[in-house]
């Protein structure tokens, strides 16, 4: 073997070895990493700025609902969840929860969110401020929000625009034990945009409709 052909061998040996060092560290960052961006691969490129009109800052508020009469689970309606879930006679409004947050795109694969919430506890005012990512990482939409007792985990499984220029994203997770199963449409104008969820948490019967849903309305600042 000549000395040119030795070193075409080493230098392609040297390029695949680079090429699965930064695959394997890219699948090896966390999912709840908050601070690093992930190496971009190929699989991201169908995402890319899927969060860039969320950018800015908004205001809102974000209610919660406990539905007093639980009825049989339906699959169907819970996978097509509308403003309609929420005109249920049996909800009744627990909580409200006034929100700021803001949104920064670092590319059109990482965005930063700085989430603010303030809402009464005891009779008491309480404020909390959270930061967390929206990101793609290996092909996959993930939001990643660390608050001050818990780091929240959803997989972004879809992403559809209509003719209206709305831009839907679903937010989901699935945890059985503990039960913690989380379900929400995302729903961004250039002004506006709404959150619509659900979720089972330990103690709820999975069997039965969710006894929690949430509704979330924020308006862009200026």
């Amino acid at each position: 073997m000549n000395t040119n052909s030795s070193i075409s061998i080493y230098v392609i040996l040297c390029l695949i070895a680079m090429t699965l060092l930064s695959n394997t560290c890219n699948k090896e960052l966390a999912i709840d990493n908050i601070t690093q961006a992930p190496e971009r691969v190929e699989a991201d490129t169908v995402y890319a700025n899927v969060y860039k009109v969320l950018d800015g800052k908004w205001k809102g508020i974000f209610k919660i609902f406990e539905d007093q009469d639980l009825s049989q689970k339906n699959e169907n309606q819970l996978q097509s969840i509308s403003l309609e879930n929420l005109k249920k006679p049996t909800l009744k409004l627990t909580n409200s929860i006034a929100v700021e947050q803001e949104y920064i795109s670092e590319s059109p694969y990482f965005q930063t969110v700085t989430i603010k919430d303030t809402y009464e506890e005891n009779g008491e005012q309480k404020t909390v401020v959270s930061k967390g990512v929206n990101k793609v990482q290996n092909g996959e939409m993930w939001c990643v929000v660390r608050k001050p007792n818990e780091t929240v985990i959803h997989q972004g499984s879809s992403v559809a625009s209509d003719e209206t220029d709305v831009e839907t994203i679903i937010w989901q997770s699935k945890q059985l034990e503990p039960l913690k199963v989380e379900y929400f449409h995302e729903s961004v104008k250039a002004n506006t945009y709404e959150i619509i969820g659900y979720g089972y948490y330990e103690g709820d019967d999975y069997n039965l409709m969710p006894k929690l849903w949430f509704y979330g309305r924020y308006e862009r600042q200026e």
